[in-house]
């Protein structure tokens, strides 16, 4: 009946064919209109990144393959793995030298963080017993000096890192030793599990970075291990780092007339001080030269700390059982056993 309608009405019939076509012209520009301005707005960084996603796999690939082969012989390598491909954008045209020092940097981070944690206890653990106190105190100064010993490590890293390779194995040592040092301070105290827990764990993952640090060094020296022989002087069996002139005097008798000494130590007054403290703090900062403090015959009670920026000194005394440091510090006194040493840097 419509078509019977429609060709009974032509004008009616153009006017729908009109109609239709107009329509469909429409939609196509709409159409059209769409696609120019999808096309010319520029992709959302977002949903495109910036580089291929095939580069980006293949960067990170050898990223990783880098980072296995360097943490070969690590012990622990999953730690090392993920830290080296975290902190070092360009881990195959890094040198090792320079890894190992992004790693120990890493690592004085979190020293210092742990170190902060650390200062916080007392407020957060009010009713701490003396040797609990002492023992934080500890922890603090092992931190300043896990810190101190790494800065070495990181400047001794940027020249001839081979010539020093025993001094860089040394500190790097004594960083990690560190650690287990401070921890053993709060042995058999009363808060030793509550204190712990706040940093027992951060503790532990500086001595795995500390020792990855140690395995990378071992890169550089080319070898897995170091015998004492090699460290040591044969001839006159003085360890290689101990200068010609220092043997000389190690070996001087005291009553030598032609040995020279910067201070002496008498507690009879006839030397240039009574007590061993007095003569260290006596002796120059951050000397280049050996400085000798000759410590005459006599029992000292005394605790003598060096401290960093005293460098160079040498204490020569008597002999066995002539020249005594005495001290009777102990645990059941509060004392922890960082700070019963008589003699201690």
């Amino acid at each position: 009946m419509m078509n019977s309608n429609l060709s009974q009405n032509p004008k009616r019939s153009r006017v729908h064919f009109l109609i239709i076509t107009f329509s469909t012209l429409l939609l196509i520009i709409l159409s059209l209109t769409t696609v120019v301005k999808f096309t010319s707005k520029p992709p959302s960084l977002s949903l495109f990144p910036k580089e291929p996603i095939s580069h980006i796999h293949i960067h990170k690939r050898i990223q990783t393959q880098t980072a296995i082969l360097q943490c070969n012989g690590a012990r622990y390598q999953d730690l090392c793995v993920s830290t080296l491909t975290r902190i070092i954008p360009n881990l195959a045209s890094t040198s090792l030298p320079d890894i190992i020092s992004a790693t120990v940097n890493e690592t004085i981070s979190d020293v210092r963080s742990t170190d902060f944690n650390v200062s916080n206890i007392e407020r957060k653990l009010p009713h701490l017993t003396l040797l609990e106190k002492r023992a934080l105190e500890d922890c603090h100064t092992l931190f300043l000096q896990t810190v101190t010993e790494l800065k070495t490590v990181v400047s001794d890293l940027s020249s001839s890192p081979s010539k020093k390779y025993v001094d860089l194995q040394t500190m790097l040592s004594a960083a990690m030793t560190n650690q287990a040092t401070c921890l053993d301070g709060f042995e058999g105290s009363k808060n030793q599990v509550k204190i712990s827990r706040h940093f027992r764990k951060a503790l532990k993952g500086i001595t795995r970075q500390v020792s990855n640090s140690l395995a990378l060094l071992k890169k550089i020296n080319g070898t897995s291990s170091e015998t004492f022989t090699n460290r040591v002087d044969t001839s006159s069996r003085f360890p290689k780092w101990v200068k010609r002139g220092d043997r000389k005097l190690l070996q001087t008798t005291t009553t030598n007339e032609t040995t020279k000494y910067d201070l002496i130590v008498a507690q009879d007054g006839s030397g240039n001080y009574t007590t061993i403290n007095e003569a260290v703090n006596a002796a120059p900062n951050a000397s280049t030269t050996r400085f000798v403090i000759y410590i005459k015959a006599g029992a000292y009670y005394e605790y003598v700390e060096v401290i960093n920026k005293k460098r160079n000194l040498m204490f020569v005394g008597d002999g066995i059982g002539k020249t005594l440091i005495k001290g009777n510090r102990n645990v059941v006194d509060g004392w922890t056993t960082f700070r019963s040493a008589t003699v201690s840097k």
